[in-house]
C-alpha cells in the first residue's frame, strides 16, 4: 500500500510539471520566470542577463580599458553607477520596448558619467551629450525656460532615435554605429570608403578614424564585459533596484520646482536631479505641464496638489469679493458726498491723480515665499507679470523671499 501512494505521487509530481510546461500560453513560462526573479534584482542583473554583444575582451585595445575601469577597486566605475541610479531602469526598460540591446544603457557613462549637467569643451550636452544643432534635429526644444538635452527621457528617447538609424544604416553593425554616433557617419563612411579603394576590410576594428573614436568603442565592449562579470571581477555597483525611480506627473498648470518639492515633500535638489532640463527653478509657463517626481512620493505631492490649489482658489475669491465690495462702498459714499463725487471727477481727468487713487484703492499684497517667481504669482491672481512689474515698479522680474508686492 505504500509503494502504491508513493507511485501514485510520483505520477501526479510529473503530471503537475507537464501541465506547467505544455499548458497553452504558458510554455516553460512559469520556470522562466522563478530564474528571472532570481536574477533580476539590480538592474546591473536585469541588463546582464540579456546581454547581446560579444565583449572582444582578448582585443588588446578593449583589455586597456578593462584594466583602467577595475584599477583601484573601480572607485570611479562605482560612483558612475551610483550616478546613473535615478534614470538607468528606464533606459533599459525603453530600450527592451524597442527591441534594442540593454547594453546601450552603458554609454551614458563614457558620454557624460551620467550627469545630466555635463556639458563638453565643443558644448555638447546631457547625458548622451547632444549638440545643439544635433539636438534639434531629433526633437529636442532648446529655449530660454528648457533644454531638451538636458531632460533625461527626451533625450533618451532622441538618442535610441538616432543610435536605430545608424544601425540601420550601417546594416545592424552596431559598432560602426557607434563610431558613427561619436564621431559622426560622414567619417565613418570616409572611413570605409578609404578602406575599400585599398582592399582592406570595412569592420570597425579595420578602420582608421579619430582618436577619440578609436577609444570609444573599446571603452563600451570593456564596460559591457565588467558589467557581465562584476561578481567575478569583485566590483561591487551600486545595487540600483529593477524597479521604476521616478514617475511622470501632468499638471494644469506650471509650478515652481521649490513648491513641487514641499508639496511632495522631498529635497528640492531630488527634484532638480530629475527635472534637469528646466533652466529656472519652475516649469515652462506655455507647458509642457509635467513634472518627474520620485515613485513613492507621486500620492504624497498629488494629495497636497490638490489641497493647494483648493486653497489658492478660495484665497482668489475672497481677494475678488473684498475687492467688489471695496468698490460698492467707494461708489455710495463719492454719491452721497459731494466733496468725495469731485475729487473722483477730478482723479478721471487728471493722469497723475488717477494714478495715486489706483495706488490708494489697491486691496491686497502679496508677500513672496520661496521658489516663488512672478510668472506663479500672476497665474495665482489671475493677471500677467508686465502688470505686476509695473505696479510695483519692477525693473526685472528678479524677487526675492518676503518682498510685498501689489496685486
Amino acid at each position: 500500500m505504500k509503494q502504491y501512494y508513493l507511485k501514485i505521487t510520483a505520477v501526479l509530481c510529473i503530471a503537475l510539471s507537464l501541465a506547467a510546461c505544455d499548458s497553452p500560453g504558458n510554455t516553460g513560462k512559469t520556470t522562466i520566470n522563478l530564474v528571472r526573479q532570481k536574477i533580476t534584482r539590480t538592474v546591473w542583473e536585469r541588463m546582464a542577463s540579456s546581454f547581446e554583444f560579444k565583449s572582444h575582451h582578448t582585443n588588446p585595445r578593449v583589455q586597456r580599458f578593462i584594466k583602467q575601469y577595475t584599477r583601484h577597486g573601480a572607485v570611479n566605475l562605482i560612483k558612475f553607477s551610483e550616478q546613473a541610479t535615478p534614470y538607468v531602469y528606464h533606459i533599459v526598460s525603453m530600450l527592451e520596448e524597442r527591441g534594442m540591446p540593454s547594453e546601450l544603457a552603458l554609454l551614458p557613462i563614457i558620454e557624460s558619467e551620467y550627469r545630466p549637467q555635463a556639458t563638453s569643451h565643443m558644448g555638447a550636452t546631457g547625458i548622451w551629450q547632444f549638440s545643439s544643432v544635433t539636438g534639434r534635429m531629433y526633437g529636442l526644444k532648446q529655449d530660454h525656460w528648457y533644454d531638451g538635452r538636458r531632460d533625461v527621457e527626451a533625450a533618451t528617447v532622441a538618442a535610441l532615435d538616432y543610435l536605430q538609424f545608424l544601425a540601420d544604416k550601417y546594416k545592424g553593425d552596431w559598432l560602426l554605429a557607434l563610431a558613427a554616433y561619436n564621431c559622426g557617419d560622414g567619417r565613418v563612411d570616409q572611413a570605409i570608403r578609404k578602406n575599400k579603394k585599398l582592399g582592406k576590410p570595412t569592420d570597425y576594428w579595420s578602420l582608421s578614424l579619430p582618436q577619440e573614436t578609436m577609444y570609444f568603442v573599446p571603452k563600451f565592449l570593456s564596460l559591457v564585459y565588467i558589467i557581465e562579470n562584476t561578481h567575478a571581477l569583485g566590483i561591487n555597483l551600486a545595487p540600483i533596484p529593477n524597479k521604476p525611480y521616478f514617475t511622470k506627473v501632468k499638471l494644469n498648470t506650471h509650478i515652481g520646482l521649490h513648491k513641487a518639492a514641499e508639496l511632495a515633500q522631498v529635497n528640492i535638489s531630488e527634484i532638480k536631479k530629475l527635472n534637469p532640463g528646466f533652466r529656472a527653478d519652475t516649469t515652462p509657463p506655455k507647458g509642457p505641464h509635467q513634472i518627474l517626481l520620485p515613485a513613492p512620493n507621486v500620492h504624497i505631492f498629488k494629495a497636497n496638489y490638490v489641497s493647494s490649489n483648493a486653497k489658492a482658489k478660495t484665497a482668489t475669491a475672497t481677494v475678488t469679493k473684498s475687492k467688489s465690495t471695496a468698490t460698492k462702498n467707494v461708489a455710495s459714499k463719492a454719491n452721497k458726498n459731494p466733496a468725495v463725487k469731485n475729487v473722483a471727477t477730478k482723479a478721471t481727468k487728471n493722469p497723475l491723480a488717477k494714478n495715486v487713487a489706483n495706488t490708494a484703492a489697491v486691496s491686497h499684497t502679496h508677500t513672496v515665499h520661496r521658489g516663488d517667481t512672478l510668472v506663479i504669482i500672476a497665474s495665482k491672481y489671475k493677471t500677467t507679470v508686465k502688470a505686476l512689474m509695473h505696479k510695483n515698479n519692477l525693473k526685472s522680474d528678479i524677487i526675492r523671499s518676503g518682498q510685498r508686492l501689489y496685486i
